[in-house]
């Protein structure tokens, strides 16, 4: 019998992505747990929640000793460790060479704008949304964060193919949902659909160029519902998109996110900004993909086309349970985790 692993995921929960992650390694056997340092305003279920508002440096300390004491394998998230830059005592991300000392294994998975650099997203991305908010960041930090993350990480990982611009040598791991979540439903189509768009960062997702879209349409004449939540319990936006019929998950990204992923495993049509890297990467996707020139000529077709929305939303759970479901990103991470431990390059910062 193969022995169970034991895994930390640290120090950050991003939409729940590593809770969903050690949620599966732990139903197939394994010791798993997610530690947080700073509370998520979604109040995702984590294992620990770790409060570091008193400025005690032995916080970090004290969390430190347990991991290397109980974890063989220690995987981070948005780029941050167990050692963050929260309080002036040590450098950030000085703990990971000390992992690789005590034979401990590595393994970061960036989520966007833990790894984007303004000046290659800008020129990559026709849409950036850097030329549509005003949203500026620290390239240069991030830049060094990720090769310090390359240098001692066994593997790392992105959740789109597009990131792969910052982190050159990861692999496609895709965003990951729990199917066991999210009740399988009918793939209905209503004659006039009902759209919803759920930004959870207007910024970044093309909502300002969504709406004068959106207002064309009913000025035409175009019969439609639409609906807009912002800043909602992530509850209610499990209810809204089950309820809608085409959620709007973004214009401007490049590929589709994680309420594209929830859209199609509720069997509901998700439309997005697909550019090339993720049509590549996961080319069965039934992701209707859309940009600011084209969002109302195709938003207006789709919701006169009740056949294809109900072949592009019949196709979406298949497409999610073959490659976003928990189990099985999960067993992708456990092959990585049992190859080998990779030598770390002789290099310092």
């Amino acid at each position: 019998m193969t022995q169970p692993l034991r895994i930390l995921h640290a120090a950050r929960n991003p939409a729940d992505q590593a809770g969903v992650v050690v949620r599966a390694l732990r139903r197939m056997g394994h010791e798993a747990e997610v530690w947080v340092y700073d509370e998520n305003p979604f109040r995702y279920a984590v294992d620990r929640e770790i409060d570091i508002r008193s400025g005690d440096p032995a916080v970090f300390w004290r969390t430190f000793q347990e991991a290397i004491e109980r974890f063989d394998i220690i995987h981070f998230h948005f780029g941050r460790t167990l050692f963050p830059d929260d309080w002036g005592g040590v450098p950030p991300l000085w703990d990971l060479p000390i992992y690789r000392i005590l034979g401990k294994k590595v393994f970061a998975t960036w989520h966007g704008s833990d790894c984007r650099q303004m000046r290659i997203h800008l020129e990559r991305n026709p849409w950036s949304y850097f030329r549509f908010s005003d949203l500026r960041p620290d390239d240069d930090r991030t830049a060094k964060t990720v090769e310090v993350f390359r240098t001692y990480a066994d593997r790392q990982f992105v959740t789109a193919p597009d990131y792969l611009d910052y982190v050159p040598d990861a692999e496609v791991l895709g965003r990951v949902i729990d199917l066991e979540d999210w009740p399988e439903q009918a793939p209905e189509q209503r004659e006039i659909p009902r759209i919803l768009h759920v930004p959870s960062r207007r910024g970044t997702k093309g909502m300002e160029l969504l709406l004068p879209a959106i207002e064309r349409l009913k000025a035409e004449g175009v019969a439609f519902e639409f609906q807009l939540l912002e800043g909602v319990p992530h509850a209610e936006a499990r209810r809204a998109i089950g309820a809608a019929d085409i959620v709007v998950d973004n214009l401007i990204t490049g590929d589709y996110e994680l309420v594209s992923i929830e859209t199609m495993a509720s069997s509901r049509v998700a439309v997005a900004n697909i550019q090339a890297p993720s049509a590549r990467a996961f080319p069965d996707a039934p992701v209707y993909s859309v940009d600011p020139d084209t969002v109302v000529d195709r938003l207006r077709a789709l919701i006169g086309d009740v056949e294809l929305r109900r072949s592009l939303a019949a196709r979406g759970r298949p497409h999610v349970a073959a490659t976003h479901d928990a189990p099985v990103v999960a067993a992708k991470l456990l092959a990585a985790y049992r190859a080998p431990s990779r030598t770390v390059a002789r290099q310092a910062f």
